[in-house]
């Protein structure tokens, strides 16, 4: 006699077991894509802002690199460095001021980029809630009587930089190098600048970046001659 086939399935319980299980994988699986999404975009962002960061810390050494100072030149003073301590930490708000040569800053299309020009640098809150720095830059000579520096008008610089550190030195004591936050001798350039920039986080709470530099002046010593 011919025996029926014996006919197995899962139950309901094993069934909805195995949906659980199924879920709780998904689940799992998609919270780690996720966190790795997120941590690939702040990477991303991250290293967005401190491109432009090094970009613009670039173009401010170049500026240093390029200051101007007649060798035995009368008026010393006109060619000196100013500066204005605006405190330290991430909402510094330093600016400083010297002579230069060259498009760094102002852009080589500049009508007095090849003659000595003075350019101010200055961090400031912009229309749209955001700070950056900003360059003002005014030619050195042929002004009139009643010229006034504020009037010029500012360069915007790209990237959110929300503080700006800045300090001078010309000699080493003890042979550590002898910081000054206030450049008190502006009839002179100092031979070494430290720029430290604090960039925006993107996200609130985030940390702050910092992009530091270090620039020598290479006519920084004439100034002392």
């Amino acid at each position: 006699m011919n025996k029926r086939p014996l006919i197995t399935g899962f139950t309901l319980l094993e069934v909805l077991l195995s949906v659980s299980i199924l879920a709780a994988i998904t689940v799992v699986t998609w919270m780690c894509f996720g966190t790795v999404t997120l941590a690939w975009r702040k990477g991303q962002t991250m290293a967005d802002r401190l491109h432009h960061g090094d970009y613009i810390i670039e173009q401010v050494m170049m500026g240093l690199r390029s200051a101007y100072f007649p060798e035995g030149g009368r008026n010393r003073g006109i060619y000196g460095m100013w500066n204005e301590d605006g405190g330290d930490g991430e909402q510094a708000e330093d600016w400083v001021s010297w002579v230069k040569l060259g498009g760094a800053l102002v852009g080589n299309d500049c009508p007095f980029a090849g003659s000595p020009h003075r350019v101010r640098l200055m961090v400031r809150d912009r229309d749209d809630g955001t700070r950056g720095l900003d360059v003002q830059a005014w030619r050195l000579h042929g002004q009139p009587d009643d010229f006034d520096p504020e009037t010029v008008e500012a360069i915007q610089l790209p990237g959110a930089i929300s503080g700006f550190n800045c300090r001078m030195a010309y000699e080493l004591k003890d042979g550590v190098i002898d910081w000054l936050d206030v450049w008190e001798q502006t009839n002179r350039l100092p031979t070494v600048v430290e720029i430290t920039f604090t960039l925006e986080p993107e996200d609130e709470g985030d940390a702050p970046l910092t992009v530091k530099r270090l620039v020598g002046i290479p006519v920084g010593v004439l100034s002392w001659q």
